[in-house]
């Protein structure tokens, strides 16, 4: 009998991630092309979508159902079949898959359903289904922002002192990657043709050149404001010069209602996820929220996946997980014993010119925009926590309430609660 090899899938409606246990990883665009022969998947049908886009489909993720293509052929009939395509070509990569199916939480039950239905026919088996916001969440998040071809979907979160979990979701169906890759598109365009007359989307050909080079050009504003870019025309080359304040204030309207959603969270409280590196080059009012390392997000699906395999338990929607499985307790807890070695742990809490120790249970409320600290659980308290196996853990905490803690119990880190800064110190022989 073959061993199945544990993976984590990511469904996402611009691209399929897929980390496997021995630390491969792929990941296949979401574009299936129709040619007289047959599918194409991933980068090579992008390369083909802007030549042939009556033969090219991007939605089937967005959009999975088994509603007729509008040209149905004897290759595909609906979103499913290219979906199913895509889905077995990337997992043909692994012997005997084990999977954690990870979802974005627009999908709805009968989606999933027919999701698990694909899975089983490629063969694969899975072991799990979680909401792939809290691959990405930690803590003291309070929404993802998940950038998806034609949509964003922006996960709620809420810490409830045992779990995070996903409290709901909204789907803003007008910003997707492809309409801003497109806006770009139509702005270069628009500059082109009055600096030289020549409009780079002219020809099939040249739309689909543009839209190779655009990744590129929109990442060279991670640095810099301004960008110079080459535009080759049938006559000559040329360099164009653009302006990424011009961008954002032409996508200004459309980012309204993301940024309403939005309006009530700390910056802090937001995270993106690496898949949305657009809304963080073009929107202003997301330019600061973090995104996760990749590295976490890799370690964080295998623990997942490998507790979901271990469990056996039958299949259900995972919107929650536990506090204690949101940190990489490996490496933490490690950096943590190596820092003991050399002498450098936290002992106290700096607090108001008194020194709290980090020994004690400690809870903290807020009255009057004063912080107040008691050295034991206290049943009225805004927040408690506490230190276990060199952890600093977050006990109990009120909803709504931001704290952030710091990654390692080391003097000179500091705690956030609300508006107030706390800091970490080493007290000797005291």
């Amino acid at each position: 009998m073959h061993s199945m090899t544990l993976a984590t899938v990511v469904f996402n409606g611009q691209s399929l991630q897929m980390f496997i246990e021995d630390e491969r990883k792929y990941q296949s665009p979401a574009y299936v092309h129709i040619s007289e022969e047959g599918l194409i998947a991933g980068e090579e049908a992008r390369r083909l979508a802007w030549l042939e886009p009556q033969n090219s489909y991007t939605r089937h993720w967005d959009q999975l159902d088994e509603k007729p293509l509008d040209r149905p052929t004897c290759w595909a009939r609906h979103h499913a079949d290219l979906s199913f395509f895509q889905l077995s070509e990337l997992l043909s990569k692994i012997d005997s898959p084990e999977l954690l199916v990870a979802i974005p939480s627009s999908f709805n039950d009968r989606r999933l359903q027919l999701l698990l239905g694909l899975i089983e026919a490629v063969p694969a088996k899975t072991c799990g289904v979680i909401e792939s916001a809290l691959l990405y969440a930690e803590d003291y998040h309070r929404a993802i922002i998940q950038l998806h071809g034609h949509q964003t979907v922006i996960s709620h979160l809420e810490n409830t002192g045992q779990y995070l979990q996903i409290l709901n979701s909204e789907v803003i169906s007008d910003i997707g990657a492809l309409q801003l890759l497109k806006n770009c598109a139509r702005y270069i365009s628009e500059r082109s043709i009055l600096a030289t007359r020549y409009d780079p989307m002219h020809s099939a050909v040249a739309q689909q050149n543009l839209f190779n080079q655009l990744p590129s050009i929109i990442d060279k504003f991670k640095t810099s404001s301004e960008s110079i870019i080459d535009i080759k025309s049938p006559d000559s080359n040329f360099t164009l010069h653009l302006d990424l304040k011009h961008i954002q204030q032409m996508l200004d309207p459309k980012f309204e209602v993301l940024k309403a959603a939005l309006k009530d969270y700390e910056t802090e409280q937001l995270c993106l996820t690496p898949q949305s590196g657009l809304l963080k080059s073009l929107c202003p009012a997301l330019r600061e929220v973090k995104m996760p390392e990749d590295t976490f997000i890799e370690r964080k699906c295998m623990r997942l996946a490998t507790q979901a395999q271990r469990e056996e338990k039958p299949l259900q929607r995972l919107n929650q997980v536990l506090l204690s499985q949101i940190s990489d307790q490996t490496i933490y807890v490690a950096s943590i014993q190596k820092n003991k070695s050399r002498g450098r742990i936290a002992t106290h809490l700096l607090h108001d010119r008194c020194a709290w120790p980090l020994s004690s249970i400690l809870s903290f409320s807020i009255s009057r925009d004063r912080l107040f600290i008691t050295g034991k659980q206290h049943t009225n308290a805004d927040l408690v926590l506490s230190l276990e196996d060199g952890n600093l853990l977050i006990t109990y905490k009120k909803e709504h309430l931001y704290a952030l803690l710091p990654s390692q119990v080391l003097p000179g880190e500091s705690l956030h609660i609300g508006k107030h800064q706390l800091t970490l110190i080493e007290v000797v022989n005291a």
